[in-house]
């Protein structure tokens, strides 16, 4: 179960033949790289995903977990099948929300860096051969489509509205890192515990306090050229653009004035 006055009920798979409670502590050996994964009705994608991320992170020792908000296809049975020493099925009753999903993710991590990105497979597994190469000079090394190099393949309105709201939240904020909406980061893990969020995010918004408490503390913080390709298999669950907009612009208001 979860923490005292948490009503979620967790269900951790280690392996096909063992469950632990959370938060207990994983058995087994510390990983370099923590990859998390927050799912719900992805069953179109888990397993291809899961396969891909090993071939990208072949001879680096790391472990995938992925946090199901008790999807209602599925997904719940791949993950278990997949369970292993290195991948890790986390299944949440009860609870929703994207942002405390990888933190709950990041509770049962094991490795030196974590790797946040979606389970849609429009953050390319390949990418992270890129962030590998700078993990020891960076604290946070991020997928950026607005770095020379970088780009969007997704219909018109997908591509102004991600740069737009980027470029607004950069300024409002005050800082230098210009893709704040992305998601796709590999970030040192004793940085992200060192990091005190003040506001609850349901929606990828955490990311612009990830930003900016980073910027603030000094973490050296890298963006790479990534190309973001639209969501290509099953059902989107991005909400509209103007209420997309809004959160993010109230978020870094929140954030600049300190509230």
């Amino acid at each position: 179960m979860g923490n005292k006055g948490d009503k979620t009920a967790y269900v951790c798979v280690h392996s096909r033949k063992e469950n632990l409670s959370f938060p207990k502590k994983l058995p087994g050996k510390k990983k370099s790289v923590s990859v998390i994964l927050a799912t719900l009705n992805e069953e179109g994608n888990i397993r291809k995903l899961v396969s891909a991320i090993r071939s990208s992170l072949k001879g680096v020792s790391h472990e995938i977990i992925i946090v199901d908000d008790n999807s209602g296809d599925k997904t719940p049975e791949i993950m278990d099948r997949l369970a292993s020493e290195s991948v890790i099925a986390l299944h949440r009753y009860g609870k929703k929300g994207i942002f405390s999903a990888i933190t709950d993710g990041i509770k049962l991590s094991r490795g030196e860096f974590i790797v946040i990105m979606d389970a849609d497979f429009s953050h390319s597994p390949e990418c992270l051969k890129q962030f590998l190469k700078h993990k020891n000079d960076y604290d946070i090394i991020s997928a950026s489509r607005f770095v020379k190099g970088g780009g969007i393949k997704a219909p018109l309105s997908r591509v102004l509205a991600p740069y737009l709201f980027s470029m607004v939240a950069k300024v409002i904020m005050g800082i230098k890192v210009k893709d704040l909406t992305n998601g796709y980061h590999m970030i040192r893990k004793s940085c992200f515990d060192r990091i005190k969020f003040r506001h609850k995010s349901v929606w990828g918004e955490f990311d612009l306090e990830i930003f900016y408490r980073s910027a603030k503390m000094g973490f050296r913080i890298l963006e790479i050229p990534y190309t973001y390709i639209y969501r290509t298999h099953g059902a989107s669950k991005s909400q509209s653009l103007l209420k997309y907009g809004f959160i993010y612009f109230r978020r870094a208001l929140q954030l600049r004035l300190g509230l």
